[in-house]
């Protein structure tokens, strides 16, 4: 196992640390892949404002609330690749600090609890961090959240519009492209908890 790929709830992955400044996370090109430029977030609050300035009048009071919350939940964020090989590794940053790390199915080394997360099936993977999060998860379409550990799972799993969820396999198209998520603190808008069911693997 390589510890420069260890997948480590509210630490990072490897030697992507929580906290990191992106002068310091770009040093670490020679492990992760060179950076591309930041890209803030900070213009999005002017832009929904844009929005609503237009379109208000058809918008209820409660969904322009919601969708300020939203965007000011966005207004201290920037993203980052840091790609080698044509494979990225998506990194956000909050307030000028490392805050989320996705890593995706080409980073096949990519480890957890000693076991490479990519190379299992999904239903193991999704008891795997089950297990970890020590309850059952939140799902909705093709993401699995993790909230104790502040981990999701993206496309290990599908839900369907009647809150059905089953484990992808390698027959499903989306399977491919699965990620993994972890941030320093759990994502839980509340505007959106209604979207989720709550289920288990174990």
């Amino acid at each position: 196992m390589n510890a420069d790929w260890l997948i480590s709830p509210h630490h990072g992955v490897g030697r992507l640390t929580f906290g990191l400044s992106p002068q310091a996370a770009a040093s670490l090109a020679p492990l992760y892949g060179g950076p591309s430029p930041l890209m803030s977030q900070a213009h999005v609050a002017a832009d929904v404002e844009a929005v609503i300035a237009g379109q208000g009048a058809s918008m209820s009071q409660e969904t322009i609330a919601a969708v300020r919350r939203a965007a000011q939940g966005l207004s201290n964020l920037s993203t980052q690749n840091l790609t080698k090989e044509g494979v990225p590794v998506l990194l956000e940053y909050r307030d000028g600090k490392l805050d989320g790390v996705t890593v995706e199915a080409r980073h096949g080394q990519a480890h957890y609890d000693g076991k490479p997360v990519f190379t299992l099936g999904a239903r193991e993977v999704l008891a795997l961090f089950e297990r970890a999060n020590g309850g059952p998860g939140r799902y909705r379409s093709s993401e699995a959240a993790f909230d104790n550990i502040a981990v999701s799972l993206y496309n290990f799993s599908t839900t369907s519009l009647q809150g059905e969820v089953r484990a992808l396999s390698q027959a499903d198209a989306d399977f491919r492209s699965r990620s993994v998520t972890l941030r320093r603190q759990p994502y839980w808008p509340a505007d959106e908890l209604d979207q989720f069911v709550t289920f288990s693997f174990n």
